[in-house]
């Protein structure tokens, strides 16, 4: 199944926390892209650093949940803290997008319930799938189009 993975950094090596995630994606995820890694300021949250981040997309085939679960865990590894609600942190691991799936449980909600409003991840994922869609939301070059007009 197609998922669809933000990740951003905006402590320590940025570059290199995602890096690092990338290569742990590598072992979970087949035919994975990924885009390039752009700059973007925090939105929400405490006054903190810009962050880097990208967007991966691969094939899967675990659940949903295990997907997650995995993804929570290469956080982990790379030292992730959560202690601040959309505070500064090594690395942070979205799942987006998983296949058509539409989830609503307390544990995990897709598509991700806040992508269709994030630059940040609607433009590094435009630049790879540009054809993409977020189920039940609509086309993420719309979303762009919409968000870009509101700035």
């Amino acid at each position: 199944m197609k998922a669809v993975i933000s990740l951003g950094s905006n402590l320590e090596n940025r570059k290199l926390n995602l890096d690092i995630a990338i290569a742990e994606l590598e072992k979970v995820l087949t035919e994975l892209k990924v885009s390039t890694y752009i700059e973007t300021k925090p939105v929400g949250g405490p006054k903190q650093d810009d962050f880097l981040n990208a967007v991966a997309i691969g094939e899967c085939e675990l659940a949903a949940i295990d997907l997650l679960k995995k993804l929570l865990s290469i956080e982990d590894q790379i030292g992730r803290v959560r202690d601040v609600k959309w505070g500064p942190r090594l690395i942070d691991l979205d799942l987006i997008v998983y296949g058509d799936q539409v989830i609503d449980s307390p544990t995990l909600k897709l598509p991700h319930p806040l992508a269709h409003l994030r630059e940040f991840v609607l433009a590094p994922w435009f630049a790879i799938d540009p054809k993409a869609v977020i189920p039940g939301v609509g086309e993420i070059k719309t979303l762009l189009a919409s968000i870009a007009k509101s700035s």
